[in-house]
């Protein structure tokens, strides 16, 4: 048998090369394969630079103010009868300004350092967060490498015919970066917004607990006197067992107090460290009430703008098209065993969303993407391979969006449930506070202490529960603007 030409072996090469190669297309072309998902997403844009603010301590109305300048010798001459007269008015001021009252018990635990606005403290934790520079700093090294990517000489795509794909990808990693940035921003301001507004609700509670326990103090002392004393009034319903049941309210409140207190300490360390300020830095909330929010949305609304907006969609939809390039780039080289996918040099298991939790309490979680940082075997195995990665990415999607979904009607619905349930406990506390007064204004006639107890407790606990209806409204409405992506705008006062 006699050898073949040279040219005939070389011709029977390149048709081989050229069936392996319509194969692999023909596999990468699967007509079970589902279509790219259309998701005209528009990325957030980013503030080109973070402004300054410049924090400044409020001015108390009863903040000393300082006196005069340095004390003048009466052997100066003509300066001395100025000194005395300015001397006089300064002690007529003094008569006429009334002393300086007490603080109330409920700010007897001050924070150190200074107060400080809401729009203050975003526009710090915009520029300090660590999340926040964490998500810029990997924006920036997706940026380099896909300047590195560029930068690679074209002769060298004879060698690595997989660099145009590689391109792509990169330039789609920077899209997911940049969400991602968009994404640390947006949790940093619900973070920020909602413990600031936890230190203003611990306040309020802590202020209402302190002053139904010196109203329920004043009783208690008022009704234990006349009991040693042995006063005894068929009119009025005194006794020792009257005094236990004060004693028991006054424990109670007392506990609330002591509570709301520690809320208030919490809060200020926990705006610390979402504001991204060192140990040394002390501020706290300026605001001394919570804001009684207003706005209507509806739940199309809602998920169309969480659906268009979320930065997990993004980063989702990028890995969809990143996993289809990966099955070009793997069909784009011939001759390797072993061929590196993008998966080696990137993270594909970012978090997206949270896991899903079945421990009593039922919330779906979703799938994470998956892509193996080699692929090996022949081009057609390669090939098909990459397929079945990109069609799992496909479902990865499509849990994703019904995920954003799912949260978004939760986060509408829950806001709806949160402002009947503030409307509901504004009657309960105006309700309450009639009946207070009525019993006040009652006391003498009808000389019935407990009535007086239990109208004076139902009104502070009426009090608290607004409050805490009030606070569960705001969180439900930062909720819905992280859900939406920042388009359902919470207006509170200086943002």
């Amino acid at each position: 048998m006699s050898t073949p030409p040279r040219t005939a072996i070389r011709k029977t090469a390149r048709w081989a090369v050229v069936a392996f190669a319509l194969t692999g297309v023909a596999r990468a072309a699967d007509p079970l394969l589902p279509p790219i998902p259309n998701v005209p997403v528009a990325l957030p844009p980013l503030p080109a630079e973070s402004p300054g603010i410049a924090l400044m301590a409020p001015k108390l109305d009863d903040e000393p103010k300082p006196k005069g300048g340095p004390e003048k010798n009466p052997a100066d001459g003509e300066k001395a009868p100025k000194k005395k007269a300015k001397e006089a008015d300064e002690e007529k001021k003094e008569k006429e300004t009334p002393e300086p009252k007490e603080p109330p018990p409920w700010k007897a635990w001050q924070p150190p350092g200074r107060g400080i606005t809401l729009a203050e403290c975003l526009a710090i934790a915009r520029e300090r967060q660590p999340a926040i520079r964490a998500a810029q700093y990997s924006l920036a090294a997706s940026e380099r490498g896909y300047l590195a990517l560029m930068n690679i000489h074209r002769a060298l795509e004879l060698l690595s015919p997989d660099i145009p794909f590689r391109r792509q990808q990169a330039l789609r990693g920077i899209a997911a970066a940049t969400a991602e940035v968009r994404k640390a921003m947006l949790e940093s301001v619900y973070d920020t917004t909602r413990v600031y507004y936890e230190y203003v609700r611990a306040t309020q509670q802590e202020q209402t607990a302190t002053g139904i326990f010196e109203q329920m103090d004043i009783f208690y002392r008022v009704a234990k006197n006349l009991v040693e004393a042995g006063v005894v009034d068929p009119r009025m319903k005194l006794d020792r067992f009257t005094l236990a049941a004060l004693e028991a309210v006054i424990v109670k409140i007392q506990q609330l107090r002591d509570k709301a207190s520690t809320g208030r300490k919490l809060a200020v360390a926990a705006l610390t460290q979402a504001m991204g300020l060192d140990t040394g830095e002390l501020v706290y909330p300026i605001a001394t009430k919570l804001p009684v929010m207003g706005g209507t949305v509806t739940e199309e609304q809602v998920i169309d703008y969480a659906l268009a907006t979320r930065p997990e969609l993004i980063q989702v939809a990028v890995l969809v098209d990143v996993t289809r390039l990966e099955v070009c780039a793997q069909d784009a080289i011939r001759r390797r065993n072993s061929v590196s996918t993008f998966a080696s040099g990137s993270d594909v298991h970012a978090r997206f969303l949270p896991p899903p939790v079945r421990n009593g309490e039922y919330r779906p979680g979703a799938v994470p993407p998956e892509m193996p940082g080699q692929m090996v075997g022949r081009k057609e195995d390669r090939v098909a391979r990459a397929v079945l990665y990109s069609q799992r990415q496909d479902e990865v999607y499509r849990v994703t969006v019904s995920l954003v979904r799912l949260e978004a009607i939760n986060a509408y619905l829950n806001w709806k449930a949160t402002a009947q349930r503030m409307a509901d406990a504004e009657k309960w506390f105006e309700r309450g506070k009639r009946l207070a007064e009525e019993s006040r204004a009652a006391a003498a006639t009808k000389q019935d202490p407990e009535l007086l107890v239990k109208n004076e407790a139902l009104a502070g606990e009426a009090q608290a529960a607004y409050v805490e209806a009030v606070y569960e409204h705001l969180k439900a409405l930062l909720t819905l603007e992280r859900v939406t992506g920042g388009q359902v705008k919470v207006g509170f006062e200086g943002r």
